[in-house]
């Protein structure tokens, strides 16, 4: 279960999307970048977020579950799938 800065935090990286950079979240939650890093450290460590050298930022799987929302990626090969069913052979 995340803590309330984690829950904050997945609420931001979500309203962005579900890929946010660091400096985005520290400058939303009126925190130092550094410190901001030190909480996304162990979400990372346990799955909630990836977090990449670069400074970006994305959910992963338990971090939108712990959301309570599906990820908005996954619904891709579907969607696909259907229109690829709508289309005609020559």
């Amino acid at each position: 279960m995340p803590t309330p800065d984690e829950n904050q935090i997945l609420k931001i990286i979500d309203a962005e999307g579900g890929e946010c950079t660091v400096v985005k979240i520290a400058a939303k939650m009126r925190l130092q970048p550094s410190y901001v890093r030190v909480i996304l450290r162990p979400m990372g460590e346990r799955d909630y977020i990836d977090l990449y050298r670069s400074g970006e930022v994305r959910l992963l799987l338990k971090g939108w579950a712990a959301l309570g929302k599906e990820p908005k990626r996954q619904k891709g090969l579907q969607r696909y799938l259907e229109d690829r069913a709508k289309w005609k052979t020559f």
